[in-house]
């Protein structure tokens, strides 16, 4: 009778300290989520030299595909862009769907399969934005940018 007695004791105070532990921890966390901080909206940085096509962060300019073409004249820049970064192509072309239209393009058609490619016009201005995914969940951005061809009469 004193085995059960004593086991019933032990088991009690085992019990109360389970309890009093998940208490302590439960508030620990609880204080954790009222004192998080909101995420830090992400940086959007510029296709330079054309600065309404936004880029992602983290994606990084491949100086030797890219080129851009520039008259004295503002209205003849053209540009081929290539960039590489750290998103899946599901988030990058995300990121094109909105931030494009924040920039006041308009999406002319798109296309999905292996790669993605996203037409955009603007007043004046074409721009193809072409996604391509990479092992480890990179992706290749590039972006074909110019003034809409007018047609001569």
């Amino acid at each position: 009778m004193k085995i059960i007695k004593n086991n019933q004791l032990v088991f009690c105070q085992s019990l109360a300290t389970f309890l009093f532990l998940i208490l302590i921890n439960g508030c620990a966390i609880i204080d954790k989520v009222g004192n998080e901080t909101p995420p830090q909206p992400e940086v959007i940085t510029n296709a330079l030299p054309f600065i309404d096509v936004p880029v992602p962060s983290g994606f990084i300019r491949d100086q030797l595909k890219s080129f851009v073409y520039e008259t004295g004249n503002e209205h003849m820049k053209v540009g081929r862009l290539f960039f590489e970064g750290n998103k899946s192509l599901k988030d990058v072309v995300e990121f094109y769907q909105n931030e494009m239209i924040n920039k006041e393009w308009t999406l002319i058609n798109s296309m999905a399969g292996k790669d993605t490619i996203l037409n955009y016009r603007k007043t004046g201005w074409t721009c193809a934005v072409f996604v391509r995914p990479r092992s480890f969940s990179r992706s290749i951005i590039e972006i074909q940018i110019g003034p809409v061809q007018t047609r001569s009469k």
